[in-house]
C-alpha cells in the first residue's frame, strides 16, 4: 500500500512527464474541415446576395466566379513558379544533383487535388464560355461586394488543396532559416558534442603517432566526409574502392559527459594506397572519417516516418544546410579551424560510386606537394 507521500511523488512524476506549455498541432483534416464551414458560409451568403429569386441560378453562377479567381491565381501561381525557376537555375549543382528535371518537379509540382480543382474551373468556364459567353464579364457585372466574396471563397479553395505548395518553398524556407533548422540544428550538435571536444590538441596526438609508428602524416588535420546522399559505411574502404585501409587510433581522449563516466572518443588514421592495394608503392596517411549526423539522417530517410517525405524531398537542401552552418563553426573557432576540413561531395555520379580516397589525396597533395 502506497503512502499519500509516494502516491504525491508518483502523480508529480507523470504530471511532469508531458511539459505544460508542449504546443500541441492542429491535425491537416480539422484544419480543412473549419475552412470548408467558412467557405460554405461564404457561399451561402454570396447565393443570397446575388439572386434571391433563383438559388439555383445563383449557385452557378457563384461557381462560375469563384473559378475565374481561381484560375487568375492559379496564372500568377504558374508565372511565379516561372521566375522561381530561373531564380533557382544558378544552385542546380549544390541543391538539384545537377539535374534539370529535379529543378522543374521542385518549382512546378502540383499534388492532385490542386489539378482536379484546375481542370474542373476549366471545364466549368469552357461550357460557360461556350454556351453564354465571357465568365470575366459576368464576374464583373454582379459588383463589387459579390466579387470579393468570390475572391475570398476562391482563395480559402487554393489554400485548402494547398495550390501553391512546393518543394521549392520548403526548401527556400530552409534556406531562410539561417542554420535554425534540422540541418543546422545537426551541425551545432556534431560540433559541440564530438569536434568540439577531439579537435583542440589533435596535431599533438598527430605528431605522437608519427614518433610511436615511425611514418608521417603529411597533413596534420581531419577531414571530414560530408556526402550529399549522407550514406557513410562502417569502414571506408568500402567507399574508396579498397584504396583507403584502417590502422590504428590516435591518442584517446577520455572525458565524463551527459552522465556517461569515462567515455571515449577516438580517432582513426587511414592509410591510402593509390590505385589500390599494390606492393611497390608509399601509402599516404591521413586521419579522416565520416560526419556521423549524415549516416544518422540517412537512417532516417530508409524508415517510414511521417517525416520522411518531407525529408527525402528536401535532403539535399538538409546536407547543404549540415555543410554550411559546420563550415562557419569550424572557422569562426580558432581551436578548430586549422585542424579540420569538411570534405563536401557528390558521392555518385551518373550511377557510379565516386573513389573518396582520389578526393582526399587531391585536397592532401594541394597542401603538402611533396607528399
Amino acid at each position: 500500500m502506497k503512502t499519500t507521500t509516494e502516491q504525491r511523488l508518483i502523480n508529480d512524476s507523470q504530471n511532469e512527464a508531458i511539459p505544460k506549455d508542449t504546443p500541441h498541432q492542429v491535425s491537416n483534416t480539422a484544419e480543412c474541415i473549419v475552412t470548408s464551414i467558412f467557405a460554405m458560409i461564404f457561399l451561402a451568403y454570396c447565393i443570397q446576395i446575388v439572386h434571391k429569386d433563383n438559388l439555383l441560378k445563383s449557385a452557378i453562377q457563384v461557381v462560375i466566379m469563384t473559378s475565374v479567381f481561381y484560375m487568375m491565381m492559379a496564372i500568377c501561381g504558374i508565372i511565379i513558379r516561372v521566375c522561381n525557376f530561373f531564380a533557382e537555375i544558378q544552385s542546380i549543382e549544390t541543391h538539384y544533383d545537377n539535374r534539370i528535371t529535379n529543378l522543374l518537379k521542385a518549382t512546378f509540382e502540383m499534388n492532385g487535388q490542386s489539378l482536379f480543382i484546375m481542370f474542373f474551373c476549366l471545364m466549368i468556364l469552357s461550357v460557360y464560355s461556350v454556351k453564354e459567353g465571357n465568365p470575366v464579364v459576368l464576374t464583373w457585372t454582379h459588383g463589387p461586394l459579390a466579387c470579393f466574396l468570390a475572391f475570398i471563397l476562391s482563395y480559402i479553395l487554393i489554400y485548402v488543396v494547398g495550390l501553391n505548395e512546393t518543394n521549392y518553398t520548403t526548401a527556400r524556407t530552409i534556406r531562410s532559416m539561417a542554420g535554425v533548422d534540422y540541418g543546422g540544428g545537426m551541425a551545432f550538435s556534431y560540433f559541440y558534442g564530438y569536434l568540439r571536444i577531439v579537435l583542440p590538441g589533435l596535431r599533438k596526438k598527430m605528431e605522437l603517432y608519427e614518433a610511436e609508428q615511425g611514418v608521417t602524416i603529411p597533413v596534420k588535420k581531419m577531414f571530414v566526409l560530408i556526402p550529399k546522399s549522407g550514406h557513410i559505411p562502417p569502414d571506408l574502404s568500402d567507399a574508396s574502392y579498397q584504396w583507403l585501409e584502417g590502422t590504428t587510433s590516435l591518442e584517446h581522449i577520455v572525458q565524463d559527459r551527459a552522465g556517461v563516466k569515462r567515455r571515449n572518443y577516438k580517432n582513426t588514421v587511414y592509410k591510402i594506397h593509390p590505385n589500390g592495394q599494390e606492393k611497390g608503392h608509399r601509402p599516404i596517411y591521413v586521419t579522416t572519417e565520416g560526419a556521423t549526423p549524415m549516416l544518422t539522417f540517412w537512417e532516417i530517410l530508409m524508415h517510414d516516418h511521417k517525416q520522411t517525405k518531407t525529408f527525402k524531398q528536401n535532403r539535399m537542401q538538409i546536407v547543404a544546410s549540415f555543410y554550411k552552418t559546420l563550415d562557419e563553426l569550424i572557422d569562426n573557432d580558432p581551436e578548430c579551424r586549422d585542424v579540420c576540413e569538411l570534405v563536401y561531395y557528390n558521392d555518385y555520379e551518373k550511377g557510379k560510386k565516386i573513389n573518396v580516397a582520389e578526393i582526399l589525396v587531391r585536397r592532401i597533395q594541394a597542401e603538402a606537394p611533396l607528399s
